[in-house]
């Protein structure tokens, strides 16, 4: 199966605070896993943000000149839409809810691509041709990886597992700015692309979300619909 790239436009989050209140001990304001520290957000494009909060209670949200807010449904789920955003950064973005406040550092808006397939995809730069100077030389903190974590679901889920367990610590190592401490595990062709776009496009981020898994089975990559609906 061939490593494939795709798109993402609705890649994003985040969010507004005017005044920065402690946090909650009993915090039920979150994000999703893919938004934290170091996140890159697709520029260019309207951009959803979402999560979750106490049912009923008003959220905030503020980037960059965007300031928009919500309600959190019975469930406590939330949405809101920002943007477009312009490719730059970094910036600072709030997410705010009662006294729960949500900080995310080092956000950049740029190319975002989902990186998905087998082994082909999971690749690392550490097992490519000349990947020691490879790894040397990749001094690019513009260009960043999302490693989905691997787990197998009956259904799709709301939410990622967060590796070595949960909290800001886990949260805040999912998205990595490319290094020679951190590039040897990205994905090789994943990286390669990122590189030639970034250069490109005269050093515009990018960002790459590494959904793949070396070895599976073609049908995991097929939604139950697709499969369902062919004989």
């Amino acid at each position: 199966m061939l490593p494939g790239f795709r798109r993402i436009y609705p890649l994003c989050i985040i969010i507004l605070v005017l005044v920065m209140a402690q946090v909650s001990l009993a915090a039920q304001l979150r994000l999703p896993a893919l938004f934290s520290d170091h996140t890159v957000l697709q520029f260019g494009q309207v951009i959803p943000v979402w999560g979750w909060a106490k049912p009923g209670e008003r959220v905030k949200v503020a980037f960059r000149h965007f300031a928009v807010e919500t309600v959190a449904d019975s469930a406590g789920r939330w949405r809101v839409e920002i943007g477009p955003l312009d490719a730059g950064g970094p910036d600072r973005m709030y997410v705010v809810s009662g006294n729960e406040v949500v900080v995310l550092d080092d956000v950049l808006c740029g190319e975002v691509w989902l990186c998905s397939g087998q082994s082909n995809m999971a690749m690392t730069v550490s097992r490519c041709l000349n990947a020691e100077q490879e790894i040397a030389s990749a001094h690019f903190p513009r260009i960043r990886q999302f490693v989905v974590p691997r787990t197998t679901a009956a259904q799709p889920r709301l939410e990622l597992p967060l590796p070595d367990g949960s909290g800001d610590k886990a949260r805040h190592r999912l998205w990595q700015p490319a290094s020679p401490e951190t590039v040897g595990a990205f994905t090789a062709a994943g990286y390669f692309f990122a590189r030639e776009l970034h250069n490109r496009l005269g050093g515009v981020p990018v960002g790459l979300i590494n959904s793949s898994w070396g070895g599976s089975v073609a049908e995991a990559w097929v939604s139950e619909e697709a499969l369902a609906a062919n004989p």
